[in-house]
C-alpha cells in the first residue's frame, strides 16, 4: 500500500463520486412477507425517474425478480409520505398495491404478471395501508383519502373495505381526521386500527380502536386504549395467538405493550424502561417489531442514538441478545417469516442498506437478500458516527444538553497538513420530530471521504430520546433546534476537532428551515448553507402546506395560550424571509416544482428578498427541479444536488474558485 499524501481538508479524492446517486443506489422502502413466507421488497429506484418496483425473493435467497409490470408505481400519496403502498392475499398470494400514477388499487398474479384494478377510475381519491381478509378473498382495508375538494380542510380521510369482486369501496369508520393500521384478526373476526384529531400528530395523542367485521362493515366498535391514558400508539398488530400487541409512549417513552382479553398489559422488558420500541409515523405502515411464536417477540428498540434486537419473552419481559449487527431500521421493515426466522430492512455502521433473513438456530445465521448498493471500496474509507452529547450553551444556563453524531473525515490515502483542523458541515434533520441513526449513510461518507468533519444534530425535539426530550421543541421550533445547532459547533470547536471559521450548515424539510434559519440568527457561525425543501415564510407555511402536517406547526411555533400579538410576531421572527437582512452568509436552496408540503415558492421568495435586500452582495442561487416532490428521487436531480453542493461548500469553505 502507496504512503498516504499530504493534502488540504475537503481536497480528497474520494472513491464515492455523485454518480453512486443517480444509477448505483436503490432505496428499500418495505418488507412484506406472504403467509407461506415468500418475501417481497419495495425498492425505489432513482435510475427509474423514482420508480417504486415490487421484488419476489426467491426460494433459494439469492435469486430475485421484478413483478411489477414497468407501467406500474408501486407508491402512494396518501399523507404526501405515502408508505404501507402494497400487501400480499394470505389465501391466494396475490399482490394489492397502489398505482401513484393513476391512484388505481389493483390485484397483481406473482404468476403471470397480470394486474386488474379492483376499484373503479378516480385520480381523487388516493389509498394506502392495505390489509387483505385472511380467507375471504374478497375483502381488502385500506385507508381513503378524499380529495376532490381543493381546500385542504374538506380532504377527508376514512377507513373503508373494498370489496375487489365488485370493485366498491364501503366506507366503515369515518369522523376522525386521521386512520392508521387497519388490520383483521387472524380469524378474520375482528378489526383494529388507530385514529387521530386535529391538532395532534400520531406521535402526540391517538387511540387504538378494535371491531367486529360483518361482511363489508365493522360493528360493536371500542377503543381499547388512548383514551382514558392520552399517549401515543403505533404498529398495532395482531398476534399468532389472537392477542393485540401495540406499542405505546404511556411511561414517557414507547414501549410495548398487549391486549389480552380486552386488558392492556404492560410488557415490561426489564432494564429497558427508558428505550424507545417505536418513532413518530411520518410513513404509513411501520413494522419494527413481530410476533414469532405466542411467547416471543423479535424487536429493535432505540437507547443513546442506536438501535438493537432483541428476542422478548412476551410473558416474562426477559430478553435475549441475538447479536445481529443491524444498527438502524425504520418504517416497514421488519416482518415475520415463520416462528424462528424474520426478514428485516436495516443498516449496519459499515455496510448499506439491505434486506436480510435472519433464522435464529444455534448459531444464529444471517443471510443477505438484496443490498442497496454494492461497494467497491475498502471499510477503511469509512468514518464511524461517534454519538456526542454536549452543553445546550447557545439556549441558555441550566438547558440541559442535546445529542449528535460526529463523523471525522476518514480516507486512507491522505493525512492532513501539520496543525490543521477540518472544515465542519452540520447537517439538520428535517421532520422536525426525527431521528438521525448510527446506520451508514452513504450521502455523510460523501463528504467525509473528502476530508469534511460532519455532525448530525439530534436536538431537542428529536425522537429516541423519550417523549419529555422530544416535548423541549414545543412553541420553540425555529430557537432551540438551531441553538443545539450553534451549540454543537461550539462544542466540536472547543475539542479541537473542526475549523470554527468554516462551518457550512444543511438540511431537508425542517433541515431546510433550520438553516436558513440559523444563517439569519447566527450569522457569526456559519460561513454558508444548503437548505433543501426548506421553509423561508411560516405563514405561508401554514396557509398552502397540506393536511397531515397543517396544524402541526402550532404545536410547534406557538406556547400554550399565546395571544394572537405574540403569535404574529413569532410568525415574522421566525421567518427567514423577514430576516433576510440578517442573513450576509451564500446560500443555496433546493426545491421540487412538484411539491406540496413546501411549494417551491418557499425558495424563490426567500431568494427575492436577499436579492433585494442585500443588492446582490449576499449570494444566493435557487435550483428547482422538475418532476420532484418534498424529497428528490430522479437519480439525475439527486446528483446534481450533491454536484452542487459540493461546488457551494468548495467555494465557500474552502475558497475554491468556479
Amino acid at each position: 500500500m502507496s504512503k498516504p499524501q499530504e493534502a488540504p481538508y475537503g481536497t480528497w479524492e474520494s472513491p464515492l463520486s455523485a454518480d453512486i446517486f443517480a444509477a448505483g443506489a436503490v432505496s428499500l422502502k418495505e418488507v412484506v412477507v406472504s403467509s407461506n413466507g415468500r418475501i417481497y421488497l419495495l425498492e425505489v429506484r432513482p435510475a427509474e425517474s423514482g420508480r417504486g418496483s415490487i421484488v419476489e425473493i426467491g426460494d433459494d435467497g439469492w435469486s430475485h425478480r421484478d413483478i411489477l409490470p414497468r407501467e406500474y408505481n408501486a407508491l402512494t400519496h396518501v399523507h404526501e409520505y405515502g408508505g404501507a403502498s402494497f400487501t400480499v392475499k394470505s389465501n391466494t398470494g396475490h399482490v394489492i398495491f397502489s398505482d401513484f400514477e393513476s391512484n388505481l388499487v389493483f390485484d397483481l398474479d406473482p404468476a403471470t404478471l397480470k394486474a386488474e384494478r379492483i376499484i373503479e377510475e378516480d385520480f381523487k381519491n388516493y389509498y394506502a395501508d392495505f390489509n387483505a381478509h385472511p380467507t375471504d378473498s374478497r375483502w381488502v382495508l385500506a385507508i381513503k383519502e378524499d380529495h376532490h375538494s381543493s381546500r385542504i380542510e374538506d380532504i377527508e380521510n376514512t377507513l373503508v373495505a373494498i370489496d375487489s369482486s365488485t370493485r366498491t369501496v364501503h366506507t366503515i369508520v369515518r369522523e376522525a381526521d386521521f386512520y392508521a393500521y387497519p388490520r383483521f384478526s387472524p380469524d378474520g373476526r375482528r378489526v383494529s386500527w388507530t385514529q387521530w384529531h386535529h391538532s395532534n400528530m400520531p406521535w402526540h395523542y391517538n387511540e387504538l380502536w378494535v371491531a367486529d367485521w360483518q361482511e363489508g362493515k365493522v360493528v360493536n366498535s371500542k377503543v381499547v386504549a388512548g383514551q382514558d391514558i392520552k399517549e401515543s400508539i403505533t404498529q398495532p398488530q395482531w398476534g399468532e395467538d389472537g392477542s393485540l400487541f401495540f406499542v405505546g409512549d404511556r411511561t414517557g417513552f414507547w414501549q410495548l405493550y398487549r391486549l389480552v382479553d380486552n386488558e392492556v398489559r404492560y410488557i415490561h422488558v426489564k432494564g429497558l424502561e427508558e428505550a424507545e420500541f417505536g418513532a413518530p409515523e411520518w410513513c404509513l405502515g411501520s413494522s419494527t417489531y413481530a410476533s414469532l411464536s405466542s411467547e416471543k417477540l423479535v424487536a429493535f428498540y432505540n437507547l443513546d442514538g442506536s438501535q438493537k434486537a432483541i428476542i422478548i419473552d412476551v410473558t416474562t419481559g426477559d430478553f435475549t441478545d441475538p447479536a445481529i449487527p443491524i444498527h438502524e431500521v425504520s418504517f416497514n421493515a421488519l416482518k415475520r417469516t415463520s416462528p424462528k426466522s424474520f426478514a428485516v430492512i436495516g443498516s449496519t455502521a459499515s455496510t448499506p442498506t439491505a434486506l436480510y433473513h435472519i433464522t435464529l438456530d444455534n448459531p444464529i445465521t444471517t443471510r443477505t437478500l438484496k443490498s442497496s448498493i454494492s461497494l467497491s471500496f475498502p471499510l477503511t474509507f469509512l468514518s464511524t458516527p461517534q454519538p456526542i452529547t454536549y452543553p445546550r450553551t447557545r439556549s441558555g444556563p441550566q438547558s440541559g444538553h442535546a445529542h449528535a453524531l460526529f463523523l471525522a473525515p476518514t480516507n486512507p490515502n491522505y493525512t492532513k497538513p501539520p496543525s490543521a483542523l477540518p472544515p465542519l458541515i452540520v447537517a439538520v434533520h428535517g421532520g422536525p420530530t426525527g431521528q438521525t441513526g448510527t446506520g451508514l449513510s452513504l450521502r455523510d461518507q460523501y463528504w467525509t471521504t473528502r476530508g469534511y468533519a460532519l455532525v448530525q444534530i439530534n436536538y431537542v425535539g428529536s425522537s429516541g430520546y423519550g417523549k419529555e426530550y422530544a416535548s423541549l421543541l414545543n412553541g420553540q421550533w425555529g430557537v432551540a433546534d438551531i441553538a443545539d445547532a450553534a451549540s454543537a459547533v461550539d462544542y466540536l470547536a472547543d475539542k479541537g476537532w473542526i475549523d470554527k471559521s468554516r462551518v457550512g450548515i444543511t438540511g431537508l424539510s425542517a433541515g431546510g428551515y433550520a438553516t436558513m434559519q440559523a444563517l439569519a440568527t447566527y450569522p457569526q457561525v456559519f460561513r454558508a448553507g444548503a437548505a433543501e425543501s426548506g421553509i423561508s415564510d411560516l405563514r405561508a407555511l401554514f396557509a398552502e402546506t397540506h393536511k397531515f402536517e397543517s396544524r402541526y406547526l402550532q404545536r410547534l411555533c406557538f406556547p400554550p395560550d399565546s395571544s394572537v400579538d405574540d403569535r404574529e410576531r413569532i410568525i415574522r421572527e421566525r421567518s427567514p424571509i423577514h430576516n433576510a437582512e440578517r442573513i450576509t452568509s451564500p446560500l443555496l436552496i433546493l426545491a421540487g416544482k412538484q411539491d406540496k408540503i413546501v411549494p417551491p415558492s418557499q425558495a424563490t421568495g426567500l431568494k427575492s428578498r436577499i436579492d433585494e435586500v442585500s443588492k446582490g452582495r449576499v449570494e444566493c442561487e435557487v435550483v428547482v427541479y422538475e418532476g420532484e416532490g418534498h424529497i428528490f428521487t430522479r437519480g439525475e436531480n439527486v446528483r446534481d444536488s450533491v454536484q452542487r453542493m459540493e461546488r457551494w461548500w468548495g467555494r465557500f469553505l474552502l475558497g475554491n474558485r468556479d
